[in-house]
């Protein structure tokens, strides 16, 4: 029986186009985002290859242990791949401070406002 792949197939495309929307505002901070954009789209391919194989394993009338070991791969490529798959810190690569949402998600520098800030005044001099 199908449960966890039918399930995940059913989903369509949903979780794909989840993932991508919070991509469409990394344009507007340029490229101080190339990095951690790259990074959004490899999830989006893994979330691709996840839907896709579950699509495959309910089309295919296979059970699920076929779609835990494709999955099992591809967590596995990931965990790999972790340094450019997931670039996100909490913390200020500087002075170890709290950083914002913004910061986390968006900012490939990875400091803090203050950081930041000496990091610009110091540049412009």
């Amino acid at each position: 029986m199908n449960t966890v792949s039918l399930w995940v197939a059913e989903l369509g495309i949903w979780p794909l186009i989840a993932v991508l929307v919070p991509n469409l505002m990394f344009r507007r901070f340029g490229q101080a985002t190339a990095e951690k954009r790259k990074a959004s789209l490899y999830q989006a391919i893994a979330v691709f290859l996840i839907t896709t194989l579950a699509a495959s394993v309910v089309k295919s009338e296979l059970t699920d242990i076929y779609f835990y070991v494709g999955l099992v791969v591809i967590l596995l490529v990931l965990i790999i791949l972790r340094g450019k798959i997931f670039p996100y810190r909490l913390n200020c690569v500087s002075c170890e401070g709290s950083l914002d949402i913004k910061t986390i998600y968006f900012m490939d520098n990875n400091l803090c406002v203050d950081c930041r800030a000496k990091k610009d005044s110091d540049a412009g001099e």
